[in-house]
């Protein structure tokens, strides 16, 4: 610390103490031991971590780490093109290698069913979920001699005068300087304030999955413009899940509405609920629930899904709402019984007879219905019938700070930063659909890669320093 107890100097800050930060800093210290690393994270110890914490953290690979054979091709497809090829070549260069690094610092990986029932097979993951990564690696971190200041939020970056990024003002003052700052604080999600500026004045209705998100209120981002910084991702789209609009338990996932019908609170159909198997339409899904059904719907279904183990597909902690007659149902769920009568009556005459599989697509479609059901047109004519309220719970957002494939924030000439790094959630990279499994990943990738290189800048400056501009100077 230097002369004044409002200041604080370092070789690398990192903001945020998710699975992004915590890579940095680990790795920075591995690659420069004698260096000293601040992160700052905003929450108290006990509620560290951000979405890594609440998260089971599948990973896209296979069971020796090395990347799924549909890896590239997904990223590339599902962002039109638009997510930067370096910067998955990158990441799927950089997955095996992270795997085994994540490993030999104490966590243990595990191949493991994913909750949509059509899964082929089983993702990596980590042992214990995001909470392994989060408690894991900030322990080493700070046998590393690596410090994590709690009740610290970010608020301002320092520039000195040449441009260079040169330390954090946390709210209250203080200040914090190195010659290399790795934001990894995650998005927008945790604010009304900001989910209604990208969003629509109905963003403020979608609330975070799990209490991770409601730190992710996308200062850095803010920050991050503020000194030039040039933006990407989809600002107006976001990863999003249906989960029981019931519960209150983080993650309370209902992955079962292909089987059955969606309506909303009108008790009418409003999409396709079986385009595709629940793993590539759950997040359209669960837009269409906010954006078209006023984040409001209900998945109807029969015994047929019922004699199925949906237990790994439904994660809520409420039992479903059961009735011996869709009209009784409809009461339970405080809709009009005519109108949901009258929508399971005209899917029924549609549907087509014959028993339910639910492990795979298999191209039972409804005849001369509109809107149509692509696969798994059985009819719901088997009671007790189920409903499951829905909501749309936000996940993350997708826009965020432009970047390159070793993390450098770019500024809006298209050059870097200098001594700017984003990682994680922060940083822009997904457009139109979220290739699951792969953001978390990012963050660990990107993160080794930011620790890095701020260790490379330490141990090896280019330029003698420049005197810091803002407060104090």
């Amino acid at each position: 610390m230097s002369g004044s107890a409002r200041r604080h100097e370092a070789d690398l800050i990192v903001v945020g103490c998710g699975a992004g930060g915590l890579a940095a800093a680990t790795r920075f210290l591995e690659s420069f031991p004698s260096g000293r690393v601040i992160v700052l994270e905003r929450t108290t110890k006990s509620q560290r971590g951000g979405n890594t914490a609440w998260t089971g953290a599948f990973f896209r690979l296979k069971a020796d780490g090395s990347p799924a054979s549909d890896f590239s091709e997904r990223m590339h497809v599902l962002s039109e093109g638009k997510t930067d090829p370096a910067i998955i070549a990158r990441l799927a260069a950089q997955a095996q290698p992270t795997m085994e690094w994540l490993v030999r610092n104490g966590v243990n990986t595990k191949a493991d069913l994913t909750y949509f029932l059509t899964s082929n097979g089983p993702r990596l993951m980590p042992a214990g979920g995001g909470a392994a990564i989060v408690e894991t690696l900030a322990s080493r971190l700070e046998s590393l001699g690596g410090e994590i200041h709690y009740d610290a939020t970010a608020q301002t970056l320092v520039q000195n005068t040449a441009g260079a990024v040169t330390g954090v003002v946390v709210e209250g003052g203080t200040r914090y300087e190195a010659s290399t700052v790795v934001l990894a604080c995650g998005g927008f999600e945790g604010s009304p304030h900001l989910l209604n500026h990208y969003l629509g004045e109905r963003g403020d209705e979608l609330t975070p999955i799990a209490p991770g998100g409601r730190s992710n209120r996308g200062e850095g981002i803010v920050m991050a413009i503020a000194v030039g910084a040039a933006t990407d991702g989809q600002f107006e789209r976001f990863h999003g899940e249906p989960v029981d609009a019931r519960s209150h338990a983080p993650e309370s996932l209902v992955m079962v509405y292909p089987y059955g019908i969606l309506v909303d609170h009108r008790g009418k159909r409003f999409l396709d609920e079986a385009t595709d198997t629940p793993d590539n339409t759950f997040e359209s899904v669960a837009y269409r629930i906010w954006h078209d059904a006023d984040q409001f719907a209900y998945v109807i279904a029969d015994q047929k899904l019922m004699r199925h183990d949906i237990a790994r597909a439904v994660l809520t902690d409420r039992e479903p709402e059961t009735a011996d007659s869709v009209a009784e149902l409809a009461a339970r769920l405080d809709i009009d019984g005519g109108a949901l009568t009258s929508t399971v009556a005209r899917y029924n005459a549609a549907a087509r007879p014959g028993p339910l599989d639910v492990t795979q697509l298999d191209g039972i479609a409804t005849e001369g219905l509109e809107p149509p059901k692509s696969n798994w047109a059985r009819p719901i004519d088997e009671p007790p019938y189920v409903a499951w309220p829905v909501r749309c719970a936000i996940t993350f957002t997708f826009g965020g700070l432009k970047t390159d494939d070793q993390a450098h924030v770019i500024d809006r000439s298209g050059a870097h930063i200098p001594g700017l790094y984003a990682v994680g959630e922060i940083a822009g990279i997904y457009h139109h659909k979220y290739p699951g499994a792969t953001s978390v990943l990012r963050a660990l990738v990107f993160g080794r890669i930011a620790g890095e290189e701020a260790a490379t800048r330490a141990l090896h400056p280019i330029n003698p320093p420049n005197p810091p501009v803002g407060p104090d100077h």
